[in-house]
């Protein structure tokens, strides 16, 4: 992969796909978002919204993102790591109900940024602790209604800098450890109502794949597990599979896209 996409900076390439840079807002700060405008986009018509992990462009994060910019589809990506600044520095959690009203004005902005209608569903993508997002969104119910689907990889059990507001979330509480962080695995496992697929190593250190298959329970129409032979949590020799489940995971969740459009064709 490219150097330049491990440092954030990846390039345009014409004839494939354009890259350019704006800031937007995201918990009262500016953000910058890297955003991939295809030379000829895939028919399926779903925005692409990336989350990095902690090492920000690095590692794993940047050849995914490159990956999904050669991909067709029209792509948005943030850096986890700057996002989560504000919230470190304010040593103040963000409730549950406000975190999902900032990823809608993100998915928004994205979408009027690159020319889209407002109606282009979303498909969420994260890594680490991108893939906290990703589990986050695809459990809210008013981010559900506008997802296509939703890929984490390498899901950690539980979420940090979140507290769940229950006078104001109007829905059942989800699962928390003894710290108050909410438990990602019950959760998806519960209440994702959106293809989801959670992309994990086998050796994870966090969450090896065996027991998010323990964590999980069986495939399900919208829940699938992609268990990688890869020795640590950034995919050590198993990123090709990685890259090869990332594609199987958005043909599976645009496949189901496209038949639940159909199911509801006149």
């Amino acid at each position: 992969m490219a150097l330049a996409s491990c440092l954030g900076r990846l390039a345009t390439r014409p004839g494939q796909f354009e890259v350019s840079r704006q800031e937007v807002a995201f918990a009262g700060r500016p953000l910058d978002a890297t955003y991939v405008r295809p030379a000829f986009p895939r028919t399926a018509g779903a925005l692409i919204v990336f989350f990095t992990g902690d090492a920000g462009w690095l590692g794993a994060s940047g050849e995914v993102f490159e990956h999904l910019a050669e991909s067709g589809h029209f792509v948005a990506g943030y850096n986890s790591r700057e996002a989560l600044k504000p919230i470190k520095k304010s040593g103040e959690w963000v409730s549950t109900l406000d975190m999902a009203e900032q990823l809608e004005e993100v998915f928004s902005a994205a979408r009027r940024d690159l020319g889209l209608p407002e109606t282009t569903p979303v498909i969420v993508v994260g890594v680490s602790r991108g893939a906290s997002a990703v589990a986050f969104a695809a459990v809210q119910p008013r981010l559900q209604q506008r997802l296509a689907g939703a890929i984490a990889i390498a899901l950690t059990r539980e979420s940090d800098y979140l507290r769940q507001d229950g006078s104001r979330d109007g829905d059942k509480p989800l699962e928390v450890d003894a710290q108050g962080r909410i438990l990602l695995y019950p959760a998806v496992r519960k209440r994702a109502a959106i293809p989801l697929a959670v992309i994990q190593s086998a050796g994870d250190s966090y969450v090896p794949a065996a027991e998010s298959r323990d964590l999980l329970g069986p495939d399900t129409a919208t829940l699938r597990l992609y268990e990688v032979d890869a020795r640590n949590h950034g995919f050590s020799g198993g990123r090709d599979a990685l890259i090869d489940d990332l594609d199987d995971a958005l043909a599976w969740i645009e496949r189901s896209a496209a038949g639940t459009s159909r199911a509801g064709s006149p």
